[in-house]
């Protein structure tokens, strides 16, 4: 398809998303907020669907069959106890005006600066590649529809892939800016990012099952037909049994538990689910929905990664790339675009409010303790206390959403590339898993010292360092 043309949609649809964001923060200012709502709220978490869910685990599922459920079961399960658990901590950020996992985990442990620092760094180490996942699916997203499926790979890094990649960064940086860093709220919540999350949440959710319905009505006569063909493949066969693909009963348990962990604690999560919350009762209603929504979208994942193998296995085909490739090979080129928009919702939405997080948690946690401590800067701030510091806030979080993305590029440029999205978001949920048995000691015990949360946590980051360089899961 004209490259004008996805251009010209995606920012389109980038604006239509700005448009109503800035609805709903206008509702909000006469006090009538559009995201004072249980499903909105609900719509938000689903920030959790990203990329990796919407091409990635096709991807995995072509090629480990099963194992792609477990990162959708661990949220599943954990969801009943976010009214002891998820309730409990909106609380105490409500009440201590705590607004990141950093703030959070040092409040809870004496209040320590330091602590709050390491928590950042390690976020901002940890989520770096989960945020390059994102501008590679875009970018290459973007390369299959204007070069055919054929022509690239997800995997594959070509010249036009790594120049798309720096383009979409560039976007993105803007983009995130003026939906959440055009001024510094007290709260940190805001209400236009959260509403255009809940919007994207949907039109993910409506691009992918149109897809799938697609696949398997259209190319194949039902999921019957489908899996009986799929059935009579050797190669894929085995992908029907829980250990067919080789994966253990351990690495179900390690993945259960990473995923448990990444919906409590990435920064992103955090922020629509703790932050950003309004309401301690919409709870009840994302208990339901929210686990409702992670099965509806995965309901079409094997259809689409067998129908992608059976058409096109052993033509070199990435399995990435079969959300896009069935129905632009297809012909379908209107539902191929409405599909991109859909990858493009699902990539977009984690960018932005991962970034904002990350940017919020850099400023206050690395930034503001450094300030205070230059004399120049203290008697600044004793002459123009408000107005200094909401600047520097502001401007310190403008160049932490640059600097974060331009990371996530260098990181896409030398090693992103390389690797299949699950991969890359292994790392960072492997990277927030460690802050796990501290969170859960800050909330149910009370002889936890920062010391000791502090040698967890840099233990653990230090053990798992290694994965962050060269992952190979």
């Amino acid at each position: 398809m004209n490259q004008l043309l996805i251009i010209g949609f995606s920012f389109g649809y980038l604006a239509l998303l700005f448009g109503v964001a800035y609805a709903a923060e206008r509702r909000s200012a006469e006090r009538r907020s559009l995201v004072s709502n249980p499903y909105v709220y609900a719509l938000s978490m689903a920030v959790y669907c990203t990329a990796w869910t919407y091409y990635g685990s096709v991807g995995h599922a072509a090629s480990h069959g099963l194992e792609f459920v477990v990162i959708y079961l661990g949220p599943t399960l954990l969801a009943p106890a976010w009214w002891l658990v998820l309730r409990k901590i909106i609380r105490i950020c409500r009440l201590q005006r705590l607004t990141s996992i950093a703030d959070f985990i040092s409040a809870r442990y004496g209040k320590s600066a330091s602590l709050g620092a390491l928590v950042t760094v390690v976020c901002v180490l940890g989520i770096i590649p989960y945020i390059s996942l994102q501008i590679k699916a875009i970018a290459a997203s973007f390369n299959i529809m204007t070069r055919g499926a054929a022509a690239t790979s997800i995997v594959a890094a070509g010249g036009e892939a790594t120049s798309s990649a720096l383009y979409t960064t560039v976007a993105l940086a803007f983009f995130t800016i003026i939906f959440g860093v055009r001024s510094v709220e007290a709260t940190e919540r805001h209400e236009g990012m959260v509403l255009a999350v809940a919007v994207e949440s949907l039109v993910k959710l409506i691009a992918f099952l149109g897809v799938g319905i697609f696949v398997t009505f259209g190319l194949f006569d039902g999921f019957g037909d489908v899996f009986e063909k799929a059935a009579a493949e050797p190669a894929l066969s085995r992908l029907f049994t829980l250990g067919g693909a080789g994966t253990s009963a351990t690495q179900w348990l390690t993945l259960l538990m990473l995923s448990v962990s990444a919906i409590l604690l990435l920064p992103r999560q955090f922020q629509v689910s703790v932050v950003e919350n309004v309401n301690e009762d919409h709870l009840r209603k994302a208990m339901w929905l929210f686990p409702l929504y992670l099965i509806v979208i995965n309901l079409f994942v094997l259809p689409i990664a067998f129908g992608g193998v059976l058409l096109y296995g052993g033509r070199g085909l990435d399995a990435d790339t079969f959300v896009l490739a069935l129905p632009l090979n297809a012909g379908q080129r209107w539902l191929a675009m409405f599909t991109y928009l859909g990858g493009l919702s699902a990539a977009s939405s984690m960018i932005i409010v991962e970034t904002i997080a990350l940017s919020v948690m850099m400023s206050n946690n690395l930034l503001m303790p450094l300030l205070v401590r230059v004399p120049a800067a203290r008697s600044e701030v004793r002459t123009h206390w408000f107005a200094y510091l909401s600047q520097v806030a502001l401007q310190s979080r403008r160049l932490a959403v640059i600097l974060v993305l331009l990371l996530a590029y260098g990181y896409y440029i030398f090693v992103g590339h390389l690797l299949p999205l699950v991969n890359i978001g292994l790392v960072s949920f492997a990277a927030v898993a460690q802050f796990l048995p501290v969170v859960l000691g800050s909330l149910y015990w009370k002889g936890g010292t920062h010391q000791g949360a502090t040698a967890g946590i840099l233990g653990a980051f230090l053990c798992g360092f290694s994965p962050l360089s060269c992952p190979r899961w």
